[in-house]
């Protein structure tokens, strides 16, 4: 039988912060549909900014201080999306960790988005992120392998920054290694997860070269000792690496 992602990453009671980029949400609603079908309450959320999820398959969004509205939502499905209000862009805004520590008391499992990457593949935090409420306990790091081989100025958010960091030109394309360090550097998706459970998830293995995949999951090894799960999220495929 083969095994969910939430196994895979080991997603525990708790909450659950998911950083990175190239498909945290996909995989965060997609841990939310396991949770839920599993009997478990889970409440999704974010710290930053996300489109709303469909509605008609998630249900309303919640004020998270609605807190009648969210049980009702947890009794009937099991799942539940609270946030702050529509932004001028027409995304949620963001909750705080008093907020975070309130749907804890609601629901045993919060998942929450809580990094920005402007829908871009990869990425590398600036000086304030990720934004992980004070009670994480497990960090997602995402990457999207669409970013292998082309420049780093197109897919990355903080292309600039990156490319200090790496030491290389906004220009270079990106190969396995540079993903690698993205993912792994205590500058990179690693930052403020020490003390915290953390897992790499290399999502978009599906338009990736198996070789390069293999590339990336060896440096990504030799640089860090997290676990690596890859996957094809909108295939809903994913192996440990």
């Amino acid at each position: 039988m083969s095994r969910t992602l939430t196994q895979l990453l080991d997603v525990r009671p708790g909450v659950t912060a998911l950083v990175g980029a190239g498909g945290k949400t996909t995989a965060m609603l997609t841990l939310a549909e396991e949770l839920a079908r599993a009997g478990r309450r889970v409440i999704v959320t974010t710290t930053t900014h996300i489109f709303p999820p469909d509605t008609g398959q998630y249900g309303p969004v919640f004020s998270p201080e609605d807190t009648a509205g969210i049980a009702t939502a947890l009794d009937r499905t099991g799942l539940a999306v609270a946030a702050g209000p529509l932004d001028e862009r027409g995304k949620l805004t963001g909750v705080s960790d008093a907020q975070v520590e309130g749907l804890l008391e609601l629901a045993k499992y919060v998942l929450v988005e809580a990094d920005g990457s402007r829908r871009l593949p990869c990425k590398t935090p600036g000086d304030r992120e990720p934004a992980l409420p004070v009670k994480t306990e497990l960090v997602v790091g995402v990457l999207g392998l669409k970013s292998l081989n082309h420049p780093l100025e197109a897919v990355c958010f903080r292309a600039g920054l990156a490319a200090r960091r790496l030491g290389v030109e906004p220009e270079n394309p990106v190969t396995p290694e540079l993903l690698a360090r993205l993912a792994a550097e205590p500058w990179g998706l690693t930052k403020a997860t020490e003390g915290r459970r953390f897992v790499i998830l290399l999502n978009q293995s599906d338009v990736c070269d198996p070789a390069q995949l293999c590339r990336v999951v060896q440096a990504v090894k030799e640089t860090s000792g997290a676990p690596v799960v890859s996957a094809a999220l909108q295939k809903r495929e994913w192996k440990e690496e």
